[in-house]
């Protein structure tokens, strides 16, 4: 079953480059463990982010050590609120 952590997150301009260095960390981590990690801005405002990360079981992407150390490092940057959601099977 496929899963996802959706998160919404406002970058403080001023941090963009940092928000920008450690997404691109996690996503590197993500992909090496063959998850995927997209990150998208609503239009006209280049400040309001929504990341997924997607991963597919038996894996527990929230758990591994390096994972959470990545989101840690996001969420020093810019507190984001999150959820994670699972595939469904209607």
């Amino acid at each position: 079953m496929r899963r996802i952590l959706m998160t919404r997150r406002v970058v403080p301009l001023d941090r963009s480059d940092e928000y920008a260095a450690a997404w691109e960390r996690l996503a590197a981590i993500c992909a090496l463990r063959g998850a995927h990690a997209w990150v998208f801005h609503r239009l006209g405002r280049e400040d309001h982010f929504v990341e997924f990360l997607e991963w597919q079981e038996p894996l527990e992407l929230l758990e591994e050590a390096d994972v959470e150390e990545a989101l840690r490092a996001l969420s020093e940057v810019a507190l984001g609120a999150g959820e994670e959601l699972e595939e469904a099977q209607p």
